[in-house]
């Protein structure tokens, strides 16, 4: 049985917190075409922002996960989603940096099979 993984990387000891609600099953994401919607808002503490991403299959709508990571401004939340190593499965790699002064955020996905 192939198992799902849901982890989150930290580019900086602290920079971030992932969580996940209950992660679709590992079927779900079996030539799953993933997409990433990314939102970025202010954490509860100062110089925090909270990212909250959707991952959604394109092909049905489902959703396959909900992460959400606190990441203070100017270093790098990081996060890999989905069936990360397994064969046959698609894992949604991203990462989200707020600028210093926490005017913007930018964002990049990468899908692996």
């Amino acid at each position: 049985m192939k198992k799902l993984f849901a982890t989150a990387l930290l580019a900086l000891p602290f920079s971030a917190f992932a969580a996940s609600p209950a992660p679709a099953s590992s079927d779900a994401w079996q030539g799953a075409r993933p997409a990433v919607e990314i939102s970025v808002s202010h954490g509860e503490s100062p110089d925090t922002y909270q990212v909250n991403a959707v991952v959604s299959d394109l092909r049905n709508g489902t959703v396959l996960a909900e992460p959400v990571m606190v990441v203070q401004a100017g270093k790098v939340a990081r996060a890999e989603i989905g069936g990360i190593g397994a064969e046959g499965l698609v894992s949604v790699a991203f990462a989200v940096t707020v600028d210093p002064a926490g005017g913007a955020a930018t964002y990049t996905s990468e899908v692996r099979n």
